[in-house]
C-alpha cells in the first residue's frame, strides 16, 4: 500500500510539473480547462503530448472565433488556441493579449465508413495564419505599408492586406485613426515571396496589462 502510495505522488507531482506558467511568445494548443469568470481568470492549455501552460486573461484580453469577439466562457474544451502572450508588469505571470480560436476539420461520424474531413466554411481553406509577432511605434503608415520603429531605433516595414484586422481598445477599428508614434502590437508572417504581411494590428489599452 505504501509503495502504491508512493507511486502515485510521484504521478501526481509529474503531472503538476507539466503545468507551467506559459511563456511570453507566439503559442499553439489545444484549450484543456478555464477558471474564473468570463472577465477574468486562468485557462490551461496543451502545447504537447507531456506539456501543459496555464496562462491569465481579463476584460482587455481579445478572444475570438470566426472573426467574432466572444468571451473565455465561449470557449469549449479541445478547442485549438493561437496564443500571443505577454507578462503583466510587476509579475512573471502569463497574460494573454490575444487569443484566435481556430477553425478546424470536423468529421461526420458514419458506421463502418472511415470518417472523412469536412471544413467548417469554405474560408477556412485561405485563412491566414500568423506565425511571428512585431511591436513598436509606427513610424510611417500608408492603405498598403507599415513601418515600425523598434525602441532600439530600427525600422521593420509589414505590407498591410485587404483583409488585415485592426483593433484598438479591443474593438474593431478603422485604420485611419491608427496615428503615428501610436505602440502598436502586431500578428503576422511571411508572404510566398518571403515579404512581411500583418493579419493583425492592436493598439491602446490591451497593451498594458494590469493596468
Amino acid at each position: 500500500m505504501r509503495w502504491k502510495t508512493a507511486g502515485l505522488a510521484i504521478v501526481l507531482a509529474a503531472v503538476a510539473l507539466a503545468q507551467e506558467n506559459a511563456p511570453a511568445g507566439f503559442l499553439h494548443g489545444g484549450l484543456l480547462s478555464w477558471t474564473g469568470t468570463s472577465r477574468s481568470g486562468e485557462f490551461t492549455f496543451q502545447a504537447a503530448p507531456d506539456q501543459a501552460y496555464f496562462c491569465s486573461y481579463d476584460e482587455k484580453t481579445y478572444i475570438e472565433r470566426a472573426n467574432q469577439r466572444i468571451s473565455m466562457a465561449d470557449a469549449e474544451k479541445g478547442d485549438r488556441l493561437e496564443i500571443v502572450s505577454d507578462v503583466k508588469q510587476g509579475s512573471t505571470l502569463c497574460y494573454a493579449r490575444t487569443v484566435h480560436i481556430l477553425e478546424v476539420p470536423r468529421r461526420d461520424a458514419v458506421p463502418g465508413v472511415k470518417p472523412r474531413p469536412r471544413l467548417t466554411s469554405s474560408a477556412a481553406l485561405f485563412q491566414p495564419h500568423a506565425t511571428l509577432t512585431f511591436s513598436g511605434a509606427v513610424f510611417r503608415i500608408t492603405p498598403d505599408v507599415l513601418i515600425l520603429r523598434s525602441r532600439s531605433g530600427e525600422h521593420q516595414t509589414l505590407r498591410l492586406r485587404p483583409d488585415t484586422r485592426y483593433f484598438s481598445e479591443g474593438q474593431a477599428a478603422d485604420p485611419r485613426s491608427l496615428q503615428v508614434n501610436t505602440v502598436v502590437f502586431v500578428r503576422g508572417a511571411r508572404d510566398l515571396y518571403n515579404q512581411l504581411e500583418a493579419y493583425q494590428v492592436i493598439w491602446g489599452d490591451i497593451l498594458r496589462p494590469g493596468q
